[in-house]
């Protein structure tokens, strides 16, 4: 058990678990300070959607509250978590894993944006696409540019050429 005198940095509690430094490493305490992560780590970002990133020797991963990793794999970095999903990098490819440490895709892009309202922006080789929640893309072409999905609209816009079209969550494209 761990008390407020001997630690480094304490968060406050506003969560069941909060980060703590000890020495120069991270880990999670519960109320009644208790380490909870079997591990130490280099460090540790505060939790979003029940999990925080964590880094050790220039790996990324993400822990659980109960101070579990999401995954057996290392990332070269991860973005916390957002609507769901996380976002890792891995060989300078991104993707996204999900709150049971499964990858979204089967394909790994140059670039993702988060999810909002179940679609998120992907880029690969300098072209755009919409990826849903089930990691299904929502367009067979892929643009020279796009935007984020917009709830309100219903759509998000790409371009083609000169061209601008609107992508809906069912992957229809329309000229605009």
């Amino acid at each position: 058990m761990i008390t407020d005198n001997w630690l480094d940095y304490c968060d406050d509690f506003d969560t069941k678990v909060v980060r703590v430094k000890l020495g120069g490493k991270w880990n999670i305490i519960d109320k009644e300070g208790n380490i909870v992560s079997t591990m130490w780590f280099d460090w540790c970002d505060y939790f979003t959607e029940g999990f925080a990133t964590v880094e050790l020797n220039n790996k990324h991963n993400f822990i659980d509250m109960e101070g579990k990793l999401l995954s057996q794999t290392w990332f070269d970095w991860c973005i916390g978590f957002n609507r769901g999903f996380g976002v890792v990098e891995l060989d300078h490819k991104y993707n996204f894993i999900d709150c049971e440490g499964v990858i979204l895709s089967g394909v790994w892009f140059d670039s993702c944006r988060r999810f909002n309202d179940g679609v998120a922006l992907v880029e690969s080789e300098h072209r755009y696409n919409l990826i849903d929640a089930d990691g299904k893309l929502l367009s067979n072409q892929w643009f020279d540019a796009a935007s984020d999905f917009c709830p309100y609209a219903g759509y998000a816009r790409g371009r083609l050429g000169n061209k601008w079209f609107t992508i809906d969550k069912e992957g229809v494209s329309h000229e605009l």
